[in-house]
This record gives C-alpha cells, structure tokens and sequence, in this order.
C-alpha cells in the first residue's frame, strides 16, 4: 500500500507538473471556443505560427470563389471580398462595411441580383453593397440569432440567405426578408451522432447558454488547480534559502491555504473536471470514429433535442433551373424542394446519389460550365471535388473523370478542396483552377500579393488549432500529433484521479488522528 501511495504521489507531482503548461493551453483555448462571437475581433499574426499556417501560393482557403464584377472579378474567401483583374494582378480591399475582425469577414458566397446589386454571406452577417455609399450594408434578418451559413439567387429577383437552422426569403424590389423554416421531411428519423452529442457535452452548448458558463468555470477551476499546484511545487524550494524565521512562517501560511485551495477545488469538482477530460478525448482519434458512426436519439430536453429538424444542420443552398427546385446541403446530407420554401417539404437525396461531403462543410457549390454539362454541379470540401448531376445522381470525382462507386469517404480526402475558379485568364488556355487548403493550385497562377499573405488568423481559429493540437504538428509528427488529443485525456484523467484518491487517503488520516 505504501508503494501504491507512493506511486500516486509520484504520478500527480510529477505528470502533472509537466502537463500543466498544456492544460492551461486547452483551457484558456477552450474559452475562446465557446464564445466565437466576443472574440471575432481578435486576430493573431500568421508570422507566429509554424509555416503551415502562412498563406502562401494561394492556400489557407483565401480563394473561395469569384465573380464577374465591372470588367474585372471579386475574389472572396476566409480573408474578405477584394477586387482583382482576370490575371490576379491586380488587388484591391473591398471589405469596408463588413465588420472588423478576420472572423467576420469569412465569406461563403457573392452574388449579383438583376438589378446589378451586389450580395454577401459573411460568418456572423448577410450584407448588401450600397453603391452610393460604397459600402457593404448588414441586411435586416428577423429574430436571427445564429450563424450565417450561404446565401443564393432564384432568377434574378430573389435572394435566399440561409442560416444554420432556417431560410430568409426577400424579392425584388422590396428585399424585405420573411423567416421560413424547413418541414419534416416524410419518414425522417431524428437521429445524431454520438459524437456530436459528447461534443456539445464537452462544450456545455448540450444545455445551452448556462451549459458553456459551467464549462467556462470547470476550465477556470482547472487553471487555478495548475497555478496552485506550481506554487506548492516552488514554495518549498524557496523556504529552504529563507534565513528569517518570519518570513519562512509567513510562506508557509501562504502555502497552506494555496494547498487547501488546490485540494478543495479539486476534490469539488472532481465529477465536472472527469467529464471534460473524458468526453474531450472521445472527440478525436481513435474514439471518435466509433462515435461518429453510432446514432442515437437526441437527448431529451437538450439543445438537440429541438422541434425544428434541421437546427444548426443547414450548410449551403443553391437554385437548380433544369428541376425547378433548391438543392440543400446540410450536416445530415443533401435534400431538394420546390420553389415554395414556406410549405415545401424537403426530399433527402440517398447516400449514393450525392457528393460525399466533409464535416467541415462545403467549400465549393457551383455550376460546372463545361459545354454539355449545363445539368451538373460542382460539389467541394475537404473530401475531394465532384461532378454531380442530381437529376440522374451520375457522381464523378473532377480529378480522375471516375465515377464514385461509394457515398463515404474520408473525413479529409486527397485533394482538400477550398475554392474554385473558371474566371482567370492567367492559366493555360483558361482551364478552371481548384484551390486546395495546403497544395498549391491546380493550375499556376502569379505570385500572391503582399497584402493577402499578410492577411492573419482569427484567434478562434488560433484557439481551435490549439486545442485539437494540429499546431503542434511540426514537432510531434503527424501520427502523434494526432493522438495528442486521446493522450492528454488519459493524462489528465489519470492526474485528476490520483489527485482525488491522495486527497481522500490524507483526509481519513486527518480524522483518525483527532
């Protein structure tokens, strides 16, 4: 028993000492997380990070897509709207009116009404561009609260934005928008992954607002336990070269109360700290695949517990002229509808008749303008791009001219697919460029302009590398890198525990003895 206690002793001191830098890491990164809007204005610069992280031969997601604009393009993506010339020579900042902050200015779509106005899905806001002011002005979205996930023209006189639970219709000339939310579609069965139900737990976001301020001050506790725990480490060391009886009574007050602090705190929230640590593991490999693949029905009086099917699950929306209806992309897969989005019901495409997409959601959603292709669309993400034709469900990879014998695939394919292009006359005989997330183009284009690769990282998105561990990368390996996430766990649970069973075993002592 003695060697036992020893080895506890010996398991919290010392792994715990050494893991603390990191678990103030997810800690503080963990915060950032869970309130993405308070800090949308907070930026890093890319020059801090390892190289993976600067934008360089057009990667990093900064080209999305264009649009035709004044004899010249718009070039939007994760670093704002720009204008530019058909040879990416030339750059200009078309950003003013879109709020500050590199998070806000995440654009999924641009598009252009027939009465030559100019629209735009921004992460937190939909805009219009005022030519008199020559500005982007916010649209006015009743009761919308959430993230904006796209926006799309039906003709040229109606304007769909859509969020992530809802759509809002306007048509010309009025644009004054209407709230529509999608129906049931029939035989649907409300199922979610197991894994996005640990990872709302994780987040607190499971039971809502009070859910994340819980998981906010479980993260708090656990950086005064780290802090608490160093100073307990240190102070011993400098009471030994005290020479003054005073000052040495005064310090080892001091380290009293901060080890009664770190006791008490840590055997309080002993449940809360496990669940954190435990459901944080499960969200990468190798638990997260087995998560990812079960399905269960949503728990009850939760956040995805929710009447609206579709909450936080709409991606991206496009017209489809030849079928007269929208083709939908959402986090559960594809659906169509008529044009009557208020009493349409939605139709889900089977898995084999649609692009596989990532969950990161869809980069690219655009017509393939190939002659004798005027029925197919171009589908996008981190999956891979494909040529798909919904009316007869024909799917074939853009890379190979294959077909796709399987509805699955890897989470990140191949060919991390950010943006794609068929506007730039720089390229060889004007093919279509595809940007990748990493790679360089598919195509060669002229150097990047100072001004984009200087463009920096949102500190969430700083926030979410580090706490997923992908930016420590360059110095663990991939493998290991991505097991950081399911070891940190275990290490942290298993510090926590033997916190608690030498907490308890010094406790009992304490009582016997009086």
């Amino acid at each position: 028993m003695a060697n036992l206690k020893m080895s506890w002793r010996a398991w919290h001191k010392w792994v715990g000492l050494f893991f603390s830098i990191f678990i103030l890491m997810f800690c503080f990164s963990g915060i950032v997380l869970n309130h993405r809007r308070f800090f949308s204005s907070c930026e890093v610069s890319r020059w801090w990070l390892p190289n993976a992280y600067h934008i360089e031969n057009w990667n990093q997601n900064v080209v999305r897509a264009t649009l035709p604009y004044e004899s010249g393009l718009l070039v939007y993506g994760q670093a704002g709207i720009w204008k530019s010339n058909s040879d990416f020579c030339e750059w200009e900042d078309f950003n003013e009116g879109i709020a500050l902050g590199i998070d806000n200015r995440k654009i999924t779509n641009v598009v252009q009404s027939g009465d030559g106005k100019l629209w735009c899905s921004a992460l937190y806001e939909a805009y219009c561009y005022d030519n008199l002011e020559e500005r982007w002005l916010p649209l006015e979205l009743p009761n919308n609260e959430e993230r904006i996930s796209d926006i799309a023209l039906r003709g040229k006189d109606t304007i769909v934005v859509l969020t992530r639970s809802a759509l809002y219709e306007a048509v010309a000339p009025e644009y004054k928008f209407e709230l529509h939310l999608l129906k049931t579609p029939k035989a649907y069965e409300n199922k979610v992954s197991l894994f996005k139900t640990i990872w709302m737990l994780h987040s607190g976001e499971l039971f809502g607002c009070v859910g994340r301020l819980v998981v906010d001050m479980v993260a708090v506790a656990l950086i005064v336990l780290c802090l608490t725990g160093i100073v307990f480490f240190v102070l011993p060391y400098r009471m030994r070269k005290m020479k003054l009886a005073e000052e040495k009574r005064k310090l080892a007050s001091w380290m009293k109360w901060n080890l009664t602090l770190h006791n008490r705190l840590g055997a309080g929230l002993i449940i809360l700290t496990l669940i954190l640590s435990v459901t944080g593991m499960c969200l990468r490999p190798p638990l997260m695949v087995p998560l990812a693949m079960t399905k269960t029905a949503p728990m009850p009086y939760s956040a995805l517990d929710h009447e609206n099917v579709f909450h936080d699950k709409l991606r991206a929306i496009r017209w489809d002229e030849n079928m007269n209806e929208w083709l939908i992309s959402t986090s559960d897969g594809f659906y169509h509808l008529d044009e009557d989005l208020l009493n349409a019901e939605p139709e889900a495409f089977a898995p084999n008749e649609a692009p596989h997409v990532s969950p990161m959601g869809v980069n690219v959603f655009t017509r393939n303008p190939q002659q004798g292709c005027e029925s197919e669309w171009l589908v996008g993400s981190f999956s891979g791009l494909y040529r798909w034709n919904p009316q007869t469900g024909n799917l074939l990879d853009w890379f190979t001219g294959k077909p796709v014998e399987r509805s699955y695939g890897r989470t990140v394919g191949f060919h991390a697919v950010t943006g794609w292009s068929h506007d730039l006359t720089c390229t060889s005989n004007e093919k279509p460029v595809v940007f990748e997330y990493s790679a360089a183009p598919s195509e060669s284009l002229p150097p990047m302009p100072e001004v984009l690769q200087k463009q920096p990282m949102s500190l969430w998105n700083f926030a979410l590398e580090l706490h997923v561990g992908r930016c420590y990368e360059p110095f663990l390996g991939s493998v290991f890198s991505v097991l950081f996430i399911f070891l940190s766990g275990l290490l942290l649970t298993l510090t926590l525990i033997s916190g608690y069973i030498i907490y308890r075993r010094t406790h009992k002592k304490i009582i016997k003895t009086k």
